[in-house]
């Protein structure tokens, strides 16, 4: 099954990345899977690594460029662009600000069936603690796919898989270096103040469990996404965005 397939996503949408690691494999495999008839806008509202140039021209946005020209004539050409603000010295693009970003998806509108946006960072950790303002998601986000690492299950909490283990060890209560169980991420994932607290209210939530493939059982995966089940999340998604077959299964309440 297709991730376009497992998420429901319909002829339009504005999907954010959120959570750990996998989010940029993931918005890159999500627009190889949509079909090449659909006008399709990648960019972020923190910082991605400058992708392939021969696969995704990146386009440089400023205020006195003429936004609105330019990306119809890309879209028009079949192009897929990655939007950002600027080039920083690692070879990371610079992205908006939700607030302008928002502005440029209203401004726009009509020009790209869907616009994927990686809304948050986490150092390739498979956790991450909140500050205050993260993440940073859009509030014309239709879809918010929350990355979760299979492989913290069993881990020690430290910053060898945690992005900010001291922040996630007061959020959830969890001792620095204790083992990180199934029941934790749920709790750390559901958290008031985590990753779901800028969630626009009309969002669809689906958790994405990457890495299952690289657990000796996927027994724990499976009790954590039944332990997510519930209020605004409705399904949970296992699977692995580098693999062949993205998605090994959804778990839904009808289960």
């Amino acid at each position: 099954m297709k991730i376009m397939e497992a998420l429901g996503l319909s002829d339009r949408e504005v999907v954010s990345f959120v959570g750990g690691g996998g989010k940029t494999s993931l918005m890159f495999r999500l627009n190889r899977e949509i079909p090449v008839s659909r006008r399709v806008i990648m960019t972020t509202t923190t910082k991605i690594y400058m992708p392939a140039a021969d696969k995704y021209p990146t386009v440089l946005l400023s205020d006195k460029r003429p936004i609105k020209k330019t990306l119809q004539n890309i879209l028009q050409s079949g192009a897929r662009p990655v939007l950002g603000q600027q080039l920083l010295p690692d070879n990371k693009v610079k992205g908006f600000s939700a607030e302008r970003l928002d502005s440029l998806i209203y401004e726009n509108n009509g020009f790209a069936d869907f616009v994927l946006v990686e809304a948050d960072g986490s150092k390739g950790r498979s956790l991450k603690g909140y500050l205050d303002y993260e993440p940073v998601v859009p509030r014309s986000t239709t879809v918010l796919v929350v990355v979760i690492g299979a492989d913290a299950i069993g881990r020690a909490l430290d910053d060898s898989v945690v992005h900010r283990p001291e922040t996630v060890s007061k959020m959830i209560g969890l001792k620095p270096g204790a083992i990180i169980e199934p029941e934790n991420i749920a709790g750390l994932i559901i958290h008031p103040l985590g990753v779901l607290r800028s969630c626009p209210p009309g969002a669809r939530i689906v958790p994405f469990i990457n890495k299952t493939d690289c657990l000796k059982s996927r027994d724990e995966a499976y009790k954590l996404a039944k332990l997510l089940l519930g209020g605004r999340i409705k399904s949970v998604i296992l699977g692995s965005a580098i693999s062949k077959n993205p998605v090994i299964d959804i778990i839904d309440l009808r289960l």
